[in-house]
């Protein structure tokens, strides 16, 4: 055999594949990351920077799930995924603003549009010709969508006109097209249900509100919307009538998965930073890093961050493959991904100390935006509850959720006892909101446990988090057995909290002089 025929032939360029749209976004936001991004800048002055939406619009990131022929990306949920996460561990105001654009914005258009309107309207989302958003959330009703007030009626010509205010709204400002919710009536006044319409916000009877000066995401500001007399053709109409709710629903729900993977990205570069400050510090004990106490709550952060991965993982790749995935998931995600991200970024800001107080530091500003991520799209509180009360009400639910997947066997009887736990519903109302809150929790905690048990046999750190997950819903069994106090009346509360005012008395600043922000009289 010839030298020759061992020899190695060189790669050229052309012979090189062409790396993947998602290796291409990556590459391009963390270039964008170290050489283009001041977080603190635009943190102060509430605004993204100019040249932003044309850059991100090149690299692809406001059409991520729009398909090719529109101008899109169309990418997989689970490339979806490592995106978000990296615009996470970025800056929260980066990834809500493509979240609200990708997720709430476009999901609808493409869910219940008409052809004519898609062919229209997504090749100029898609290239940053056009943001797009949607518009639910109302001053008076929470999480309690089915209390809408915005109205809309239908006219014979088939029109419709839209009156109400919507509140919380990320992107209102900035979207040329809204997708709108309102109480559809008919031209004889009668109820038809939640309707969808998709809104140029150029017209006549639009209005935009103040902006809302918020804690953190004070990039990406949250505007009310005035609509008043808002006429719109028929072909603004997003599905059937009085479908609304449904796309809505739907737009929403592949929005809690998407927080939590972006949560976890920030939770992870705040690990990062506490780990590296860990190795460098040196306490009276020796290496921070070797503190047994120290390593222990980060190794449990770093649990928290990897067990939400693994749930977050499962969803995307079930939704890859066409499989439905029960919306009780989604919820999962949505409260344990947040609140275990946010705790976990939490944790690295009291590892770093007076460091971590720092408003100048990158955990310090995740601290402030990924705090709204346990209310945002729904509090932690009102849909543990919701998710509890459905399964409460319906037991077999339970065993459909977990029946997916292949938990280890020392879960099962965890599983059977959460199961006991959820058929056990009190009668009064009050005890069952609680009720439903530790139920909606053991579930959550559950399912995270089935999935990470799964894994626990690829590494060490991935045994670790199964370990520590399972002792997690075995806290949360102990304590759900444990005995219930009868809470106060909501007049005794009352009272109780009114009682504050003699230890510190009316301090409702009034007389401090504000800003001057009209115009001179002359002027006008």
């Amino acid at each position: 055999m010839t030298g020759t025929q061992n020899a190695v032939v060189p790669t050229t360029t052309a012979d090189r594949p062409e790396p993947s749209p998602t290796t291409q976004m990556l590459a391009f936001l963390r270039s964008y990351a170290q050489n283009f991004l001041n977080s603190r800048l635009m943190d102060e002055r509430r605004s993204l920077p100019p040249a932003l939406l044309s850059e991100f619009a090149g690299a692809g990131l406001l059409g991520m799930r729009i398909p090719r022929e529109l101008g899109g990306q169309e990418l997989s949920h689970k490339d979806m995924n490592r995106v978000f996460t990296q615009l996470g561990a970025i800056d929260a105001n980066l990834a809500v603003f493509c979240a609200v654009h990708n997720t709430l914005g476009v999901a609808p258009i493409m869910l219940a549009a008409t052809d004519e309107v898609k062919n229209r309207v997504l090749p100029r989302l898609a290239t940053g010709q056009a943001l797009t958003t949607s518009a639910i959330s109302e001053p008076g009703i929470g999480s309690h969508v089915r209390g809408m007030t915005t109205g809309a009626t239908r006219h014979p010509d088939g029109s419709y006109t839209i009156d109400g205010t919507k509140k919380w709204i990320s992107l209102g400002g900035d979207a040329r097209y809204v997708n709108i919710f309102a109480q559809l009536r008919d031209e004889h006044g009668r109820a038809r249900g939640i309707t969808g319409f998709l809104v140029d916000s150029r017209t006549p009877g639009f209005g935009i509100g103040p902006e809302m000066l918020t804690l953190g995401l004070r990039a990406v500001p949250q505007y009310d919307l005035i609509l008043n007399n808002l006429r719109v053709p028929p072909g603004a109409l997003l599905g059937a009538e009085g479908h609304g709710l449904s796309i809505a629903k739907a737009a929403f729900t592949g929005g809690r998965a998407v927080l939590a993977t972006m949560v976890t990205g920030a939770a992870m570069r705040s690990l990062e930073l506490a780990q590296r400050f860990a190795g460098g510090r040196v306490i009276a004990t020796g290496s921070m890093a070797e503190n047994g106490r120290i390593r222990q709550v980060l190794t449990d952060a770093g649990a928290a961050i990897q067990a939400v991965e693994t749930l977050t993982s499962r969803i995307a790749a079930w939704r890859d493959d066409h499989r439905e995935v029960p919306e009780a998931w989604y919820f999962c995600a949505k409260i344990l991904g947040c609140e275990l991200g946010w705790h976990a970024i939490d944790t690295a800001l009291q590892v770093l100390g007076a460091r971590g107080f720092l408003d100048t530091n990158t955990v310090g500003q995740h601290f402030r935006d990924y705090r709204l991520f346990r209310i945002f799209e729904g509090s932690t509180e009102a849909i543990t509850v919701y998710l509890g009360t459905t399964l409460a009400r319906h037991p077999g639910r339970f065993a459909e959720l977990v029946r997916p997947t292949h938990p280890a066997p020392h879960v099962l009887p965890l599983i059977d006892q959460v199961a006991e736990i959820s058929a056990n519903r009190p009668g009064d109302a009050a005890a069952q909101h609680v009720h439903a809150a530790v139920v909606g929790e053991l579930v959550c905690w559950t399912l995270l446990a089935t999935v990470t048990s799964e894994v626990a046999h690829r590494s060490a750190m991935h045994a670790y988090t199964s370990s520590w997950t399972e002792h997690q819903l075995q806290q949360r069994l102990r304590r759900a057995r444990g005995s219930h106090h009868d809470l106060p009346t909501r007049a005794e509360f009352d009272e109780h909290v009114a009682g504050y005012a003699h230890a510190i008395g009316d301090i409702d600043q009034r007389r401090w002089p504000g800003e001057e922000w009209r115009s001179d009289p002359l002027l006008r």
